[in-house]
């Protein structure tokens, strides 16, 4: 089974083509956020994991800046993504830019799905 299947609400098919979209440009970009979250890029569909981390991260922004009621669960997993991002920084800077890195990555994403 693909993991395609596991970006909820997207049609697999439409999001893979989108995803391979914005590869094409942005691959740079996702091995950044691979190699500083430890997910080796030789491992199987791991743009996907990248790109499922750049979606939960945008729900994360949503309930940070007052858009999204949060609940105990979506709490728990921003606090959770944001650990992933701080380990091994050694300054806010380096976890701002991975922030912005996977916060534009979904912006370009959804901007190409919705145009595909």
């Amino acid at each position: 089974m693909s993991r395609i299947g596991l970006l909820e609400g997207y049609d697999p098919e439409k999001a893979k083509n989108a995803l391979d979209l914005l590869l094409r440009d942005r691959n740079n970009e996702f091995k950044e956020i691979a190699g500083s979250m430890g997910i080796p890029t030789n491992t199987e569909e791991w743009e996907i994991i990248i790109l499922k981390f750049c979606l939960d991260f945008e729900e994360c922004f949503q309930m940070w800046t007052g858009s999204d009621h949060p609940d105990q669960t979506k709490a728990f997993k921003c606090m959770t993504i944001m650990r992933e991002i701080a380990k091994g920084k050694k300054s806010v800077t380096e976890i701002s830019h991975i922030q912005n890195v996977a916060y534009n990555l979904y912006q370009e994403f959804h901007n190409i799905y919705k145009r595909v």
